[in-house]
């Protein structure tokens, strides 16, 4: 009789054992529900680690519901940094564990509601360029709705561009091919995919990529950029222009288009027309020391080449030389106001300062020169 007594007693005390955890569990809930969610997440972390309740769902859903609390109650900071994601494993767990669906309408509840959550954060790290932050919280809002069986092709685009920002493209490109598998009917996704998949190294690829968008949104200028910018790395001057001339079209006030189609033309050497289009970029408000370099390289070019035939000429062509000097300076002279102003606005620039004090040399101008020395 003794022995079965101290087995009894044994017995009672792993079930008082049991009884403390689930009393924890409850202490939890009841703190959770008054707003004490202090005490509420120290009780429901016990539970979550005891042998007896750390594989019941019920805990892992109090849990969820507990950190999710913690977060949107603005007390993360003070409790625990990272609440919002505690929840999304705990729920996660609960889920697991729930293997007779007993809790999943009020998981798969709590799970829309970090959604939410996870999106709006994933946002704000967008906003403040940290995409590797982005792609996570975007990533998890995705598979909160592809676990309910949704395809959220909004947040899936919203990875491919934080893949694209971030130097994810593999993950960009993956979630990009799901909008465009599943419907979602925008240009921006063209444009990304194609990035995403130059990233990867597929230039051919991503050409067909833009192709294949510009059917479908013809007058789209983002997709016109973008196939112009691969024409323009690959080299396709022709193909470029043309792509250029569609594009000012649509967006008649670029400047830097204009600037680009100049350079097709300078590539070209049909200069005329390429000082033609560096102009328009200029009215247009271009700031930039590109284009005034670029009218002064035609121009000095051109002079250059009056130089050399001048130099060619027999001793005894004098007439013929002091033609060509002078043609030669007419052109300097048109060349140089944009040097200027290129060094103007770009004051580290040695090309225009090397062409600068060329011509400055050539036009006797020693004052500039010296002055131009002086700030070497």
């Amino acid at each position: 009789m003794k022995k079965i007594a101290i087995l009894l007693g044994l017995s009672l005390l792993i079930s008082m054992g049991a009884f403390a955890q689930k009393n924890k569990r409850t202490s939890a809930y009841m703190y959770n529900k008054n707003g004490e969610y202090k005490n509420a997440k120290e009780a429901i972390d016990a539970a979550a680690v005891h042998e007896k309740t750390m594989y019941d769902p019920k805990t892992w859903m109090y849990r969820g519901i507990i950190y999710y609390n913690i977060q949107t109650n603005g007390l993360a900071d003070l409790l625990t940094k990272d609440a919002l994601d505690v929840s999304y494993e705990s729920l996660k767990k609960a889920s697991e564990y729930d293997e007779k669906g007993t809790y999943k309408d009020e998981i798969n509840l709590y799970m829309n509601k970090l959604s939410i959550e996870f999106f709006n954060r994933g946002i704000q790290a967008f906003q403040m360029q940290d995409y590797d932050a982005a792609l996570v919280d975007f990533e998890k809002n995705y598979k909160i709705g592809e676990s309910v069986g949704r395809i959220d092709t909004i947040t899936a685009f919203n990875i491919g561009m934080a893949g694209v920002y971030g130097k994810k493209p593999d993950i960009a490109a993956k979630y990009l091919g799901i909008c465009i598998d599943n419907g979602y009917s925008d240009a921006r996704v063209y444009k990304y995919y194609s990035k995403s998949i130059k990233q990867l190294g597929d230039t051919a690829r991503a050409l067909e990529v833009i192709k294949t968008g510009r059917k479908e949104f013809p007058e789209d200028l983002g997709l016109m950029l973008e196939l112009a910018q691969i024409y323009l790395e690959t080299g396709q001057n022709t193909k470029l222009r043309e792509t250029l001339l569609e594009a000012v079209k649509t967006d008649s006030e670029n400047p830097n288009l204009y600037l680009i189609l100049g350079q097709t033309y300078d590539n070209d050497g049909d200069f005329d027309k390429a000082i033609e289009y560096y102009n328009k970029s200029i009215d247009l408000g271009a700031n930039s020391s590109t284009v005034y370099y670029n009218i002064g390289v035609i121009y000095s070019n051109a002079g250059k080449a009056y130089l050399d035939s001048a130099n060619n000429l027999p001793l005894n062509k004098v007439k013929e030389y002091d033609t060509l000097v002078g043609k030669a300076n007419a052109e300097l002279e048109q060349g140089m106001p944009y040097f200027e102003k290129a060094l103007e606005l770009n004051p580290d620039d040695k090309d225009s300062r090397l062409a600068l004090k060329n011509i400055y040399i050539q036009l006797k101008m020693n004052d500039k020169l010296k002055e131009l020395i002086k700030e070497d």
